[in-house]
């Protein structure tokens, strides 16, 4: 479990600067990761209809509304079980998660996470969809969405 609120930390952050490039190489993202969420992925990528290329257009580019991404966000936070009895966002077990990869990891993903505390929205898929946009936002470099 604390994997899997690792990696959800992985796959959060906000905008996409044209001056920044996403890192993109051997060692980031981290392949534990992305191999933990594999399963998660399949599952939440089925049951949403999300299209791969709305994933990877948010992932590496830009940052663009698409309901079904919103709800392929939030279906990530859900089976990875990150979210309270209500459905929301537990960032302390994100924490927990990180801390299992590394210092290093641990430290790109709570400077990602930082300025982003407060969520906003009227739905669920709306709130998950904030978190995604403010992780790319604070750390377009690292920021990835599996």
């Amino acid at each position: 479990m604390e994997l899997k609120l690792l990696a959800l930390a992985y796959c959060c952050v906000g905008f996409v600067t044209s001056q920044v490039a996403p890192r993109r190489d051997d060692t980031w993202p981290p392949q534990e990761l992305i191999k933990f969420f594999k399963p998660i992925h399949e599952k939440c990528v089925k049951e949403i209809g999300v299209s791969k290329e709305a994933i990877n257009t948010f992932s590496d580019g830009e940052i663009h509304e698409d309901e079904k991404l919103k709800c392929y966000m939030n279906c990530v936070f859900h089976e990875a079980h990150v979210v309270d009895d209500d459905g929301e966002l537990h960032l302390e077990k994100l924490v927990e998660g990180i801390e299992l990869f590394g210092e290093e990891i641990e430290k790109i993903f709570l400077n990602m996470g930082k300025r982003c505390m407060k969520t906003q929205g009227a739905t669920q898929c709306e709130r998950a969809f904030w978190y995604h946009k403010c992780w790319k936002t604070a750390d377009p470099k690292h920021y990835f969405l599996i």
